[in-house]
C-alpha cells in the first residue's frame, strides 16, 4: 500500500493512507473531529484503542519522536497500521 507523508492538521478530518510522527498521530487524535483510535491486526481486523491513554502515552515527555507510523483515516477514525500490513 501507498502512504502519503502528512503535512499538517487543516479544519476537516484527513481522509486516507499517512505516514506520520508520533507528534503528527497526537495532534490528529486532538483533533475536534476526530471519533477515535483503532489498530488493524493482521488476522484479527481493527481493535478499538482508549483515544485519551494513547494520546497520554504519545506526549513527548514519555519518549522521543517516533517516525514513520503508517495509519489509515477513515470517516473520522484514525487507524494505525501494523507494520506487517503496510509493507513499502
Amino acid at each position: 500500500m501507498n502512504y502519503d507523508k502528512f503535512e499538517e492538521v487543516y479544519e476537516l478530518f484527513p481522509s486516507g493512507r499517512y505516514e506520520v510522527n508520533s507528534l503528527q498521530l497526537r495532534d490528529l487524535l486532538l483533533h475536534e473531529h476526530c471519533k477515535g483510535v483503532a489498530v488493524r491486526v493482521l488476522h484479527i481486523g481493527t481493535i478499538q484503542l482508549d483515544r485519551k491513554d494513547v494520546i497520554e502515552r504519545l506526549k513527548t515527555d514519555s519518549h522521543p519522536r517516533l517516525d514513520g507510523i503508517k495509519i489509515t483515516c477513515l470517516d473520522g477514525l484514525a487507524i494505525i497500521d501494523e507494520p506487517s500490513h503496510g509493507g513499502t
